[in-house]
């Protein structure tokens, strides 16, 4: 693929997440996206035949995003479990991103691409199981899936907009889930 082919596609992938940002995922439409793109709706079909072409690279774009972290997380010396649990500290790692707008539209897309897209849904299933699978080999699996499973929980609090932390509660939540984190991986 070329390298003019990359930015258009990254230039429609950017459009399509501004409207889902600015307008909520029911203002996405091709049309939409090629005109704030600035690309015509053919160039936009030639990379993304379909509005469910597109929305699954945005997800896909964001799990790569999600995992280029995870990784660079374990390579600044963080064990497995303190690097997952530093993935939900989104406001020391995106301070640009310290609201719950990104993770209400990203549930939003997520949704409504499992409902179009049943082949794309079991695959991200199978990949989640695998790496959970993986995850929970510690020297403390319980530990590691209390921690798991609290993130998760506060994360969809978040997405839901129901019984959401005050900023310092959450952030004294992750400090203490670090903490945690941080002893199961120095005894693993």
């Amino acid at each position: 693929m070329t390298n003019r082919s990359n930015i258009t596609k990254q230039k429609l992938l950017d459009a399509a997440t501004d409207i889902i940002m600015n307008h909520g995922v029911h203002q996405l439409t091709l049309d939409e996206v090629a005109k704030t793109a600035g690309i015509s709706k053919g160039g936009l079909l030639y990379h993304y035949p379909s509005k469910e072409a597109l929305m699954t690279a945005m997800v896909e774009r964001l799990q790569q995003e999600q995992n280029e972290l995870y990784v660079s997380l374990q390579q600044e010396g963080h064990g497995p479990v303190e690097a997952f649990v530093r993935l939900f500290d989104e406001t020391k790692l995106h301070p640009e991103r310290a609201t719950i707008q990104i993770d209400v539209e990203k549930m939003i897309a997520f949704l409504t691409l499992f409902a179009v897209d049943q082949e794309y849904a079991d695959r991200w299933k199978h990949d989640l199981d695998t790496f959970f699978a993986q995850f929970q080999q510690t020297a403390d699996p319980v530990e590691t899936m209390i921690i798991r499973y609290a993130l998760e929980g506060m994360m969809m609090s978040e997405h839901f907009g129901v019984g959401v932390p005050p900023t310092e509660l959450k952030q004294a939540i992750i400090e203490r889930l670090i903490d945690r984190a941080h002893k199961i991986d120095n005894h693993s």
